[in-house]
């Protein structure tokens, strides 16, 4: 039986800035489904290396294959828009003079109908059915963050990148919300890599561990109990 292809491969990537390595030949495998932690210090290369796979930063060096279709390596560089990458950060990123069906529905393209259609199957499934007319500052932190999740996922990504997205929630929240999102991610198929400097939040969300040290995966591996 065939061995299904990665859906991301980050191949030997590479990255300096004024003459200091910041992402030193770093190489990743992330299938439909998995969640591939960078777990480091601040300063090691784990959100360089998200802006390389998004396409907002350029690598020097190497190669990143999405759904077997390279989307940067020597003399090629897709924009961001047309990698098919989903992005999520701490400070959620909502567009505070739109709604929260507007915020969703932001990213999608074809008919209104069809849009509107996966808004609500999305708000429904991070449990904010009927809140489509309210804005972000009407919210609280966790209603947001699961806004800019349905916001995220709507446009269909096939990779997922997370730079640190539970940090801004207190601790009384960050378990469920964080729960909730994995469930979502992995019932859509989305290869995820998740950034965290969080050893517990590595060990409770990821399928795979890549720690990192000076721009290099120094160790890797599934979490251990």
């Amino acid at each position: 039986m065939q061995v299904p292809q990665p859906r991301l491969i980050v191949d030997h990537l590479s990255r300096s800035f004024a003459g200091r390595v910041v992402v030193d030949d770093v190489c990743l495998e992330v299938a439909a489904g998995q969640v591939t932690c960078l777990l480091g210090p601040s300063g090691c290369g784990k959100s360089t290396t998200l802006r390389m796979i998004a396409g907002v930063d350029r690598p020097d060096a190497g190669r990143i294959v999405i759904d077997g279709a390279e989307v940067s390596g020597p003399g090629r560089h897709l924009p961001p828009e047309h990698r098919s990458v989903g992005l999520m950060f701490q400070d959620f990123a909502l567009f505070p003079h739109l709604t929260v069906t507007d915020n969703v529905a932001f990213g999608l393209k074809g008919d209104r109908a069809a849009r509107m259609r996966r808004v609500d199957e999305l708000l429904e499934r991070v449990t904010l059915s009927g809140f489509g007319a309210k804005h972000p500052h009407q919210l609280s932190g966790g209603e947001q963050q699961r806004v800019a999740l349905a916001r995220a996922l709507a446009p269909r990504p096939r990779v997922m990148l997370m730079d640190e997205p539970f940090s801004g929630l207190d601790n009384r929240l960050r378990d469920g919300i964080r729960d909730t999102t994995l469930d979502i991610l992995k019932s859509e198929g989305t290869a995820v890599v998740l950034v965290t400097h969080e050893p517990d939040e590595a060990m409770r969300m990821a399928d795979e561990i890549a720690l990192m040290r000076g721009g290099r995966i120094v160790q890797s591996g599934a979490p251990y109990n």
